[in-house]
């Protein structure tokens, strides 16, 4: 009860995309993404669901990271953006304790600015992980990030400019298990944990990587996901992050009605349909989800 308050609370109330104004008209939406083949994916089933409720919708795709993509919404060049919980709440909350999807939802909700707002999270969860080869796993006897630490002086970790700098990163990983890697071992690699991490990690140019836990790398590759029992990759769940200006009933219904039926599972078979084999583009692969879910038709009221 006190969830549901807290939820109906938080959904009333300098950037390089230039900013914008915002429209008065709440069935005009400008969807926007991160610069990562899942962040596109989720934007095109927000975008293609709306559009078959009867919305007109202005997409703004990989626009970059939190720190870029966050004041974007805040200045109105875009009115909606597919988030994770946990990440969302580091952003506006370095401090946090809270872990646990409950947590992490009720603490989200207390900080997030009056000018934003989410709406009720999905079961579909992809959290930071910290993934090293096999062999290196087998190599260093490796279970946890912690067992990573004591080598330390070895390690080159690889990720995106930002993991260097968050509590999310290095940071964290190194205030919760000593993994103290030098400024020289920190390679940055721009594309979200794709092919290049990948590349990077399995030719040896890295040890450990920053890669999503949905990415179809990990299985395709052998990769070992470090556990990680401090919580320094907090729960995260998909949510959509909306102007709060732009929030409506319907709006809320639709995107409620597609976060009920997203799931992990079809998180990682949506990135395997984009980035393996199949090759497809994000909107194809998002529009097929949307048939097989029945939101290629107007959500019922």
């Amino acid at each position: 009860m006190v969830l549901a308050l807290l939820m109906s609370t938080a959904c009333g109330s300098s950037n390089p995309l230039g900013g914008g104004e915002i429209s008065g008209d709440l069935k005009t939406i400008a969807v926007g993404s991160a610069d990562f083949t899942e962040s596109k994916i989720i934007a095109e089933i927000y975008a293609q669901t709306l559009e078959a409720n009867g919305f007109t919708v202005r997409r703004q795709f990989g626009i970059g990271s939190r720190e870029t993509y966050i004041p974007a919404v805040q200045d109105h060049s875009i009115d909606l953006i597919g988030e994770y919980t946990g990440n969302l709440l580091q952003y506006f909350d370095e401090d946090t304790t809270a872990t646990t999807p409950d947590a992490v939802l009720l603490a989200l909700l207390k900080v997030l600015p009056g000018d934003l707002s989410i709406l009720y999270p999905s079961p579909a969860e992809d959290k930071d992980t910290l993934a090293v080869t096999e062999a290196t796993a087998q190599r260093w006897n490796l279970k946890t990030i912690g067992d990573l630490a004591e080598h330390s002086p070895e390690v080159k970790v690889g990720g995106p400019s930002e993991f260097q700098t968050r509590v999310t990163g290095l940071v964290g990983l190194e205030e919760r298990y000593g993994l103290d890697i030098a400024p020289a071992n920190f390679v940055a690699i721009s594309d979200g944990g794709g092919p290049a991490t990948v590349q990077a990690l399995t030719s040896g140019a890295i040890t450990a990587a920053n890669i999503f836990s949905t990415s179809p790398a990990i299985e395709q590759n052998n990769l070992v996901v470090l556990e990680d029992p401090e919580n320094v990759f907090l729960a995260a769940n998909v949510v959509p992050l909306v102007a709060s200006q732009k929030m409506s009933t319907e709006l809320k219904t639709v995107l409620d009605a597609v976060s009920a039926k997203l799931t992990t599972e079809a998180l990682i078979e949506l990135n395997t349909s984009v980035e393996g084999n199949r090759g497809i583009d994000p909107d194809e692969a998002a529009q097929k989800w949307i048939a097989e879910n029945g939101f290629d038709k107007p959500v019922q009221k």
